[in-house]
């Protein structure tokens, strides 16, 4: 149900849903599509505007935040080559253990994506029930944003 208390069509219930999946594309190309799919909507489907918006935010903040996580994971792989480099006699038969712990730690940014993603479809799914989705902080700061924006507008 739309937070103005109508049930969204089935129309409405599929384009949020594509909206939210399209966290699957790469390289923000989601957040394009999703801030194509709220101006195509924000004129006709308050519920499906609303959705595509926090979807394309969403993906957008996830696409920062990955950038930001392969960054500093690449710059530590990257120092990590420095005692193989500095001494490269002494690890010709295994590299240094820092070596192996930043290698490791390429977990968190792989692990970071895939539950963003999850959480993008989870969105998906709730939007393609009719349900009124809000990404956790995100979803409310939108909703307070939007909600300022048409007080001042009257």
């Amino acid at each position: 149900m739309s937070a103005n208390g109508i049930k969204p069509s089935a129309d409405e219930r599929v384009m949020a849903a594509i909206a939210h999946g399209l966290v699957i594309v790469v390289y923000g190309l989601g957040a394009v599509g999703a801030v194509v799919m709220w101006l195509l909507q924000k004129e006709k489907s308050r519920y499906v505007a609303f959705q595509a918006l926090q979807a394309a935010v969403y993906q957008l903040v996830g696409l920062l935040v990955q950038l930001i996580g392969w960054g500093c994971w690449g710059c530590l792989y990257g120092l990590s080559f420095i005692p193989m480099i500095a001494n490269a006699q002494k690890y010709k038969d295994a590299p240094p253990p820092v070596f192996l712990i930043s290698l490791g730690l390429m977990v968190l940014p792989l692990g970071l994506m895939g539950l963003w993603i999850l959480y993008g479809l989870w969105g998906a799914r709730r939007a393609f029930q009719g349900r009124d989705f809000r990404y956790m902080v995100l979803g409310r700061m939108l909703e307070r944003y939007l909600g300022q924006e048409g007080e001042t507008n009257d």
